[in-house]
């Protein structure tokens, strides 16, 4: 049997606290997981554009020429089809350098970056269809203990935020009746 010391409120506000901190915990510690299933994904589309640039760069290859010369042979052909085909090119190439370097920072950060360079790095696109397909799990290594660890204390701290915000009003009225009342008793 749970003892409501304090009354109601106070029992509401112990549980409210818990939830707050158990949220906090099991949400945060997820993103381990999301961040693994992440760069697979990433790893995925990395894959595929590095085997679409490697057609062109065979075909560059066949006619003697870099991927760069023949990339410049179609924008500068003057037929609006080869143009068109040629900032094709150009825009996979970009992309497969973006796809690239954002998995190698990602791969190499550490248990304490990894979530500021998934922010600096990320692809929403990628994001959302990781999102999509995200499968929660519990997660058993240290990253993940920080991370739960960490959320904890995140909700925890939203949830004293929000009290703390709520009770403003209710202390400022107290105070002022203390001091009125205070105030009172000395010109009596």
């Amino acid at each position: 049997m749970v003892k409501m010391s304090g009354g109601p409120i106070k029992f509401i506000d112990g549980i409210a606290d818990r939830l707050f901190a158990a949220f906090g915990a099991v949400a945060l510690s997820q993103f381990p997981q999301f961040y693994g299933q992440y760069i697979q994904r990433l790893g995925g589309h990395l894959d595929e554009a590095r085997r679409m640039l490697q057609q062109y760069i065979d075909a560059a290859a066949s006619l003697e020429l870099t991927l760069e010369e023949y990339i410049i042979e179609h924008l500068e052909s003057g037929s609006s089809v080869f143009i068109t085909s040629g900032e094709v090119i150009q825009g996979l190439l970009e992309r497969y350098e973006a796809l690239e370097r954002a998995y190698t920072a990602l791969q190499d950060a550490n248990i304490y970056t990894r979530w500021f360079v998934f922010l600096r790095e990320v692809d929403w696109s990628i994001a959302a269809g990781t999102w999509q397909n995200f499968m929660p799990g519990v997660p058993t290594t240290l990253e993940g203990l920080v991370y739960a660890l960490t959320g904890l204390l995140v909700g925890w701290g939203i949830y004293s935020l929000f009290k703390y915000i709520v009770s403003l009003p209710f202390t400022g009225k107290v105070k002022r009746r203390g001091r009125d009342l205070s105030q009172r008793s000395r010109q009596h």
